[in-house]
This record gives structure tokens, sequence and C-alpha cells, in this order.
């Protein structure tokens, strides 16, 4: 089965995240909230699953030899570890870095899916994990915030900001490390070279990539995309006051119809 952009599958992966988080949050609204962190642990670790899953059979069809896609160092792939680490610990600032940062790139790789045109048939792990994969993400964080775990603040807008700019510098390091030491690409939180069909393409013709030793970076494209993605936080962080409006609105809207 052949992927195709815009068809009924692509639509359904852009709309379906937000009506079943919505789905998730009125089914467990009324629950105590170690059940609704239960539910989140839950999908997660299925999430993790389906991650594994797709490894192990990538890791089949290259005759069992290592490759950096096997590590969970992706963006997308990484946000499952940083959300079962925030239902876990209960950590307020994973829970940021999920919503402010993971979630839009989550859908951006929805939106965004043109890669998923190159596979010769989505019927396998590998098909099934980037599509269900990234709508996990969207719906598990949105679950998460409808149900009050994600609390956004400015100070916790900066602290992601910081965070974010910390992995994208070591992000570049592992991907040139891995490029000397066993001769094979890795493109972590895309540092290396865009996705292609993103507007990430357009950053990366902005520069050039030079040489600094052994190291190879494309500096305007690395500043580009950061500075893409501290705009991208600061939009969700002003989004993340719109939806408590709405929720407050609707819970009191049902009440007053139950009086």
């Amino acid at each position: 089965m052949k992927f195709h952009l815009w068809s009924f599958l692509h639509y359904f992966m852009i709309i379906s995240p937000f009506i079943i988080a919505y789905i998730l949050y009125i089914a467990y609204k009324d629950k105590s909230e170690d059940s609704k962190r239960k539910i989140g642990l839950f999908l997660v670790l299925f999430s993790i699953l389906l991650l594994l899953f797709r490894n192990i059979e990538i890791f089949i069809i290259q005759g069992f030899i290592f490759s950096p896609e096997l590590i969970p160092l992706q963006i997308c792939h990484f946000a499952n570890f940083v959300l079962l680490f925030a239902f876990y610990k209960r950590d307020d600032t994973l829970f940021g870095l999920a919503f402010l940062f993971n979630l839009p790139l989550a859908y951006l790789s929805l939106l965004f899916a043109d890669g998923l045109e190159h596979y010769s048939s989505i019927l396998n792990f590998r098909g099934v994990a980037y599509i269900l994969g990234h709508m996990l993400i969207v719906i598990i964080t949105l679950y998460a915030y409808f149900s009050g775990f994600i609390h956004i603040t400015l100070k916790k807008y900066f602290q992601v900001a910081k965070l974010v700019t910390l992995l994208y510098i070591i992000s570049s390091v592992v991907n040139n490390i891995f490029r000397l030491l066993f001769n094979s690409p890795s493109n972590y939180f895309y540092t290396e070279h865009p996705e292609p069909g993103t507007p990430l393409e357009y950053f990366y013709s902005l520069g050039n990539v030079v040489e600094i030793g052994a190291f190879r970076i494309n500096i305007i494209y690395m500043i580009a995309i950061l500075l893409f993605g501290y705009i991208t936080v600061y939009l969700f962080y002003l989004l993340s006051f719109e939806f408590p409006k709405y929720i407050n609105k609707h819970n009191e809207k049902e009440n007053y119809e139950t009086i």
C-alpha cells in the first residue's frame, strides 16, 4: 500500500489526533489524577513498543548491522522518552518540552509527510510506526495538557528554549562523531541536513557546509533552525493560553446544562 500526500489517510493523520486526544480527555476527566497519569504512561509505553518493533525490523532488513537510525535520538523518537519520564516523574520541565517542542514538530511531521511517499509500502512496522508514532506523540501530549499535567509559564518557555539549544548542539556533535566512527550518517534533530519536503530545505540553502577540523557543519542552517525552533516554541507558548479558555468554557456550558 503506497502513501500519497493529501489522500484520505493523510487528512486522517492531520485531523484525528486532536479528536482522539479530546475524546480521551472527556472519557477520563472525572477520574483521579493517578488514573489519568496511568493512561498517559500506558499510551507512551505502547508508543515505545511500536518504536522497538520498528527498529527490530530495520535491524533485520539491514542484515543485523548496526546503524545510527536504530538509536532513538531523532526528535520524535526522543519525544517518547520525554513523555515517559514526564508522566513517571511528573516533571514540569519535561512536560513543557513535550508541549512546546515535541508536539509542534511531531505535528509538522504529519503535515509534511513527504518521506512516506518514498516507502514502497506503509504496511510494515516502519510505515505504521511513522504514522501511528507521530500521531501518538500529538495525542498523548494534548491529552496531558487537557488533563492539567502541563502548566506553561514564561519561565518554562525560557527553560525549554535553553534545553532545545543544548540538545541541538549535542546532536550536531553526535552526528559528526557517528560519521567519523562508523562512516554512517545520522541526522539527529535534523542538524546534518533537512527533511525533504519541509521548510528546513530553505534554511539549508541559506548557508554552506564548512569543515572545522574533522567536523562538518552548516552554521547558517543551524542558526536558522534554532531561530525557527524558538519561534515555534514561543507560538505554542502563546497558544497554551487559548486551550484553557476553550476547556473552561466547555465545562461551564456542560455544568450549566446539568443543573
